[in-house]
């Protein structure tokens, strides 16, 4: 035992978090626009929402095999809630934007909204859990879905165009 007080050893732990905070500036400095994005990123949560986070994607996935166009991406969100919700979406590229067709699992939720850079779209899902929807054309993308399942399920922005 060194005889150090709990005192001295926060002030020690303090010291070393400040060292190692100024080293990483340092050596791997933060992006100028992070800490901007962060702030606006925090904005968009919401205390009473379940957050369904990215668990597929087509584009990065070298090895995925799809079917049809080749201007398609799918992309898979969850498990989010209680019930354990996954988002299926489907983004097609067309002239002046984007088709989307949308699975929920379970389903349950009645709305559908399609947050981007230019606005909203709202939709509705069907008893089955499918939604469609056209977009204009967008850099990113985030969905919320709302309705009888309780808590409503958002997503994290996603870079589409």
């Amino acid at each position: 035992m060194t005889g150090d007080t709990p005192r001295e050893e926060e002030t020690a732990d303090m010291d070393l978090d400040a060292a190692l905070r100024a080293l990483i500036g340092r050596v791997d400095p933060m992006p100028p626009g992070v800490g901007r994005y962060a702030v606006a990123a925090f904005a968009f949560r919401s205390s009473g929402e379940d957050f369904a986070d990215l668990e597929w994607d087509s584009l990065t996935d070298t090895g995925a095999l799809t079917r049809g166009p080749d201007d398609t991406r799918m992309l898979v969100f969850g498990p989010a809630g209680p019930a354990g919700v996954r988002v299926h979406l489907g983004l097609t590229r067309v002239a002046g934007g984007f088709e989307v067709d949308g699975l929920v699992e379970p389903a349950g939720h009645t709305e559908a909204v399609l947050l981007h850079d230019g606005g909203a779209v709202r939709r509705p899902i069907d008893s089955g859990g499918r939604f469609d929807a056209d977009l204009p054309s967008v850099r990113s993308v985030r969905l919320r879905l709302r309705g009888a399942v309780s808590p409503p399920i958002v997503t994290g922005w996603v870079a589409v165009g």
